[in-house]
């Protein structure tokens, strides 16, 4: 595997992950969707995400351990484990702030 291809793959499977939210997020707004169905869209959505996240960040972490025990003598193989989980923990970052944004931004709203 490499790095470019690594790299595409988890871009365009968290995008089209985050694409889907967010369509189920604006039936709501037309009113074409309830309310609970689009909420647990997305929360299953972000679930996902996380999950996600986390098996990339797991599976560099034993990468880590398989190069240091002699298991793994690729180092471009580490890099784009590494690089992975650090692109799957930016992206989840970066919805985590767009969300909270939105969220004060809804509560700063005057009535």
């Amino acid at each position: 595997m490499d790095l470019t291809s690594a790299v595409s793959s988890l871009g365009s499977d968290y995008v089209s992950k985050i694409t889907d939210a967010m369509k189920q997020s604006t039936k709501v707004n037309s009113g074409t969707g309830s309310g609970d169905e689009s909420f647990d869209s997305v929360y299953n959505t972000v679930s996902g995400l996380l999950d996600s996240t986390n098996s990339y960040i797991q599976k560099a972490q034993q990468a880590e351990v398989d190069f240091a025990l002699g298991k793994l003598t690729n180092t471009h193989e580490l890099g784009v484990y590494q690089q992975e989980a650090n692109l799957a923990l930016q992206y989840t970052v970066a919805i985590r702030d767009k969300a909270l944004e939105a969220y004060n931004s809804i509560m700063n709203m005057q009535i």
